[in-house]
């Protein structure tokens, strides 16, 4: 009886305290405040209308516009999100943001925009990055691409080595990958490639001889042209289809489509060559100094006087080496160098651009490209460190007339 008792006297207790407690409050629900501001004033929320270029643009390399309605004047107020990464402002205005594409690939990125003052984010518009370089080839370790060049059927043929051991050349199309020529006993691979008229295949491996394979492959290399000293790194041909030779030597050598040689005098070692609108450009170190691009005109099958085009000790980011030089058509000569950028891109008249560097950040680019060929649109490279690239251009290389 006792417990029953102590339990009616607690239930009253509990009951009237619930009686004091209306009393006291009163009849008024109790809520916790609100952030939301009736009476707040909020600026209009942005509007994203439109991204140029429209669709896509090339991660880490482009330059993309924002398009819309009450963005703000001052772009410190204002931050722009590709999907959950806040993009860096270049400039803006109320109506326009222009940002650097940033350097992630992506098909479906959510693109928003928030403005200081303004309650909620843009509606989301879905826009693609493509990689302006990527990876190519599905090399396995310890394949490494050596020399590249494009052939006749407008596919890519890369030499490919293992473990210090050539292992053929292999011609990539949109079918797929098969092998042109068979592995070369005692070589590593090799350091340049080109196709010339009739379907030859010429290579140099940095000996003393030129190579040529016969038309269609699937057969030994056979010595072509020798020199008596010095080594051969790479050639080009030009529109009378000469092919013009350099290496470790004291002559840049033109050999004609009969294998009649001649060699012009230039004291260096000479990396790579390329024949453009008249004139013969070779990257060459000379002595002890930093590697410089030369030029020599080309005048009925002989080379005029060479003079700098390009010194790599003007490019503020180091180096002291080139290694391969290609044109576009519009006379862009795209350069692999042992500077922090890697990959440049002299204009002409000597500006330097450096539209990749996001890359070498990223870890895609991570050595010099030491050979390039052009592929409709896309320029291949491989690279010291043995890894074979597309780099999506959107241009033309210049006029290669070995494939005439």
């Amino acid at each position: 009886m006792k417990r029953i008792f102590e339990t009616a006297v607690e239930l009253s207790a509990v009951l009237l305290f619930a009686v004091i407690s209306l009393n006291v409050n009163g009849c008024k629900p109790q809520t916790t405040p609100s952030l939301y501001d009736p009476s707040q004033q909020y600026l209009p929320n942005p509007v994203v209308d439109s991204l140029s270029p429209s669709g896509s643009a090339l991660a880490g390399i482009d330059t993309v516009t924002i398009y819309g309605k009450n963005f703000s004047s001052d772009v410190q107020q204002e931050l722009v999100f590709f999907n959950s990464t806040i993009v860096p402002i270049v400039s803006g205005n109320a109506n326009r943001i222009i940002i650097k594409a940033p350097a992630t690939p992506g098909d479906s990125i959510a693109v928003r925009v928030t403005v200081n003052g303004a309650l909620l984010y843009s509606p989301i518009v879905v826009y693609k990055l493509v990689a302006g370089i990527s990876q190519f080839g599905n090399l396995k370790s310890p394949q490494v691409a050596y020399a590249v060049c494009e052939g006749p059927d407008s596919a890519l043929y890369t030499a490919i080595s293992s473990n210090g051991v050539d292992r053929g050349i292999f011609r990539t199309t949109s079918a797929g990958i098969s092998q042109y020529a068979p592995a070369t006993s005692g070589a590593i691979g090799w350091n340049g490639m080109k196709f010339g008229s009739g379907g030859y295949l010429y290579g140099v491996r940095g000996n003393r001889a030129i190579y040529r394979f016969a038309p269609g492959g699937g057969s030994n290399a056979q010595i072509w042209v020798t020199i008596s000293s010095g080594l051969f790194l790479d050639m080009d041909f030009d529109p009378n289809q000469n092919l013009w030779v350099g290496g470790n030597s004291q002559y840049i050598y033109r050999i004609t489509p009969s294998a009649s040689i001649k060699g012009f005098p230039f004291s260096g070692n000479v990396r790579s060559v390329r024949y453009y609108n008249g004139y013969l450009y070779f990257a060459a170190n000379v002595g002890t100094a930093p590697s410089q691009v030369f030029r020599a005109p080309v005048v009925n099958d002989s080379l005029g006087t060479p003079e700098v085009y390009f010194d790599i000790s003007s490019d503020p980011a180091g180096g002291s080496n080139i290694y391969a030089i290609t044109f576009s058509a519009d006379g862009n000569m795209y350069t692999g160098t042992d500077s922090s950028d890697y990959l440049i891109v002299v204009h002409p008249g000597g500006f330097v651009e450096k539209p990749y560097s996001l890359y070498v950040t990223s870890g895609v680019l991570n050595s010099p490209c030491r050979s390039f060929a052009w592929i409709g649109t896309d320029l291949y490279a491989a690279t010291l460190s043995g890894e074979l690239l597309k780099i999506v251009a959107r241009k033309q290389g210049a006029p290669y007339y070995g494939l005439q």
